[in-house]
This record gives C-alpha cells, structure tokens and sequence, in this order.
C-alpha cells in the first residue's frame, strides 16, 4: 500500500483494537495517535473531521470513518487494501 494509514485510538476500546488488528494481521503498516496521550493530536483531529469518536481512520488524507465504516466500505469494494 503506498498511501498512509493513520487510525486515532484511545485505550481500552474494542473498536481500535479490531481496527489495529485488522492492519495487523495483513501485514499493513499504519501510525497510530492515541487521542489520550497525545492531546493536540486530538484537537487536530476535531478540526478535521469534527468527530469526538475513536477510532477515527484515514488513509492518505481520506477520511474512512470508523472500524465499521471501514469495514462497509471493503465489503462494498469502495476501499480495498492491495
């Protein structure tokens, strides 16, 4: 993949973790900015999608949405990791 994954976290939420382990186990590199322990990071984050909700996942400068977001867009092909 040559675009960039970033997905915003916070611990402790199962979302975050299926979205990393999704990644993961496809050997799909990706940044992680825990919302918690970086708190610019999760005003930047506001600003640009205007969501408070985590995970928040972006590929290249698109905004995917959430793990579930992320999940419909695959299984409708409009996302696809090659």
């Amino acid at each position: 993949m040559s675009e960039k994954v970033t997905i915003y976290t916070k611990d402790n939420c199962p979302y975050c973790d299926r979205a990393k382990e999704y990644f993961k186990n496809r050997g799909i590199a990706y940044e992680e900015i825990n919302v918690i322990r970086d708190p610019q990071g999760y005003d930047a984050l506001r600003a640009r999608t205007h969501h408070m909700t985590v995970p928040q996942i972006f590929v290249g400068e698109r905004f995917i949405g959430g793990y579930s977001d992320m999940m419909d867009k695959i299984r409708s092909s409009e996302l696809a990791f090659t």
